[in-house]
């Protein structure tokens, strides 16, 4: 079977410029995440935040993929201990087209031992715009009704039972991209938002 090429495939096939201006903006987009972290770094040296060791609040890890749900993204995790036992991570991350967002991923031994941190928080979490994942698998992060649902739409006795009881906790705030400007400073209020430390 011959391949056929649409107008606008064959448009798009010849078109270099975007990839220009995507290599420029991605460049750019990871300098806001290195940014961030240096912001996060300061607070957690001016709050004096003491993290367990296996937590890295040194230096953190930028990274990048070309597929997140067929869009290309950038993520920061800062600060993070992924282990067999333990997940502590507090995710920054810039998914194309969509938005940016502020993940806090409690798993393992990092959630037992703040359990009840979680429970003390959910005043605090209310009016935030602060999501929670109900996702039976920790590792999507788009805010479709299967994966996010709005704090707010949950009553305190429903959070402290899934603070108490779900095998791991994800509590997620997002931004619009065109909101870029704002990303550092809202990295800082969503990391004290969600600070269990």
């Amino acid at each position: 079977m011959a391949v056929r090429f649409s107008t606008t495939e064959l448009k798009v096939l010849q078109n270099i410029k975007f990839f220009e201006v995507k290599a420029a903006a991605i460049k750019k987009i990871d300098a806001q995440l290195a940014n961030v972290r240096d912001v996060l770094k300061s607070e957690i040296e001016n709050q004096k935040i003491v993290f367990p060791k296996e937590v890295d609040a040194r230096t953190g890890k930028i990274f990048r993929g070309e597929n997140y749900l067929g869009l290309p993204y950038l993520v920061l995790d800062y600060p993070k201990c992924f282990s067999k036992n333990s997940v502590y991570a507090f995710r920054t991350m810039f998914w194309w087209g969509n938005f940016y967002s502020c993940t806090l991923h409690l798993q393992g031994n990092a959630l037992e031992e703040n359990r009840n941190k979680l429970v003390a928080k959910i005043k605090l979490l209310k009016n935030k715009n602060v999501h929670i994942c109900m996702n039976s698998e920790p590792w999507q992060y788009h805010y479709k009704k299967d994966n996010y649902v709005s704090i707010d739409k949950l009553s305190a006795t429903e959070l402290r039972k899934y603070f108490l009881k779900n095998k791991f906790v994800k509590l997620s705030r997002k931004i619009m991209v065109k909101d870029y400007k704002k990303l550092s400073t809202f990295s800082i209020e969503s990391f004290k938002l969600f600070n269990i430390a």
